[in-house]
């Protein structure tokens, strides 16, 4: 397996070689920013390593803290809960949700994350097709009956080809069920939204029905999972929730590093606009290349080939010309795979140039 030896950024050492990055999650570079990594070594010299029991003791300390004052603003919400990993975001929710659904419908192309907790309520779940907003409603006309309330569970922007759930038409279709949608949006917060609040805000919308968990592991060059919302939601959270209260926390050094990230983004919307001008020129360079584009300001290009031996290929030809391009096989990608693309903020014109002249060459 390739080393990475260096932080993501535009650009990375790979097995002792610096190249061109273009995968990965760092949308905004703040995994090796100086003021990130100085806040980190700060409190690894205060605190140590962690706290060393769960939040429901003695678990919490100034840098979780912070994280959670942080996310509280940069959010606009209430009230925020910082667990130890994103990918227990959806059984966060579910859980904190469990008294106001009775079934769980989720999209057959949902994270690992979504499919390995819907059921810990113990409510049936039920697939439907991916994105597709007419088979949800089919199949909550067969299999809810008189009174049931569904819980959709979905990513916001989806993993491997960036596409955006259509959670408005969802709401719609929902709305006559009394029904909650919980999203995990992950590849949404930081990027998505005039503030970037995710995909909700992408959409204008708000309501108490509305629910959603993320990760600071992306765009916030962080670690660590967090839900936000209202204080009773929260608060439940705290309460009751196991994998909140009962999970060692992020080490400390990591959320105090996480806290500064929040805050440089917040502080810093200009970042958000670099990148999605960056995201602009990638993918009409990529269209005018013959590769299918989602006319979107998800950072993320993905494209398959008819045999993995040609993907292969051509990620190996970038690398000899010093460009570190992802091949995948992933939930949602195709059985041959994808080539995926991802450009950050930090991401000159003139390195996106140089991507899609060598693509050109290769394709």
């Amino acid at each position: 397996m390739p080393e990475m030896e260096g932080p993501p950024g535009a650009e990375t050492v790979i097995d002792g070689r610096r190249y061109l990055y273009f995968g990965g999650t760092g949308y905004f570079g703040l995994h090796g920013h100086p003021a990130v990594v100085r806040a980190g070594i700060r409190a690894f010299q205060r605190y140590g390593t962690h706290s060393a029991t769960s939040r429901a003791g003695f678990g919490s300390n100034p840098a979780l803290l912070e994280v959670e004052a942080r996310l509280r603003v940069f959010f606009h919400e209430d009230e925020a809960a910082y667990f130890g990993s994103g990918y227990l975001g959806s059984l966060v929710l579910v859980q904190a949700l469990a008294e106001r659904h009775d079934a769980v419908f989720v999209d057959e192309h949902a994270h690992f994350c979504i499919r390995d907790t819907a059921s810990s309520s113990g409510k049936p779940v039920f697939q439907f097709r991916h994105r597709d907003p007419d088979d949800l409603r089919k199949k909550l006309e067969a299999r809810l009956t008189a009174g049931q309330r569904p819980l959709l569970l979905t990513d916001g922007v989806f993993p491997v080809f960036g596409r955006i759930a259509p959670v408005r038409d969802y709401a719609k279709v929902i709305a006559a069920y009394d029904g909650l949608i919980g999203l995990d949006d992950a590849h949404g917060v930081g990027v998505l939204g005039a503030h970037g609040r995710g995909t909700f805000e992408h959409f204008g919308m708000r309501g108490p029905q509305l629910h959603f968990t993320g990760t600071l592991s992306k765009a916030f060059g962080g670690h660590g999972g967090f839900a936000v919302g209202k204080k009773r939601l929260i608060g439940y959270i705290r309460a009751a929730v196991g994998a909140y209260i009962g999970s060692t926390p992020t080490p400390t050094p990591i959320a105090a590093a996480t806290a500064r990230g929040i805050d440089i983004l917040f502080r810093h919307p200009e970042m958000r606009e670099r990148l999605r001008r960056n995201t602009s020129i990638l993918k009409k360079g990529l269209s005018r290349l013959g590769i299918d584009t989602e006319d979107t300001p998800v950072p993320i290009v993905a494209w398959s080939m008819r045999t993995e031996k040609e993907m292969r290929g051509i990620q190996k030809a970038l690398m000899r010309r010093g460009i570190a391009v992802p091949y995948l096989k992933y939930v949602g990608a195709p059985s041959a795979g994808v080539l995926r693309l991802t450009v950050f903020s930090t991401h000159t014109a003139a390195q996106i140039q140089r991507l899609l002249k060598e693509l050109e060459t290769i394709l």
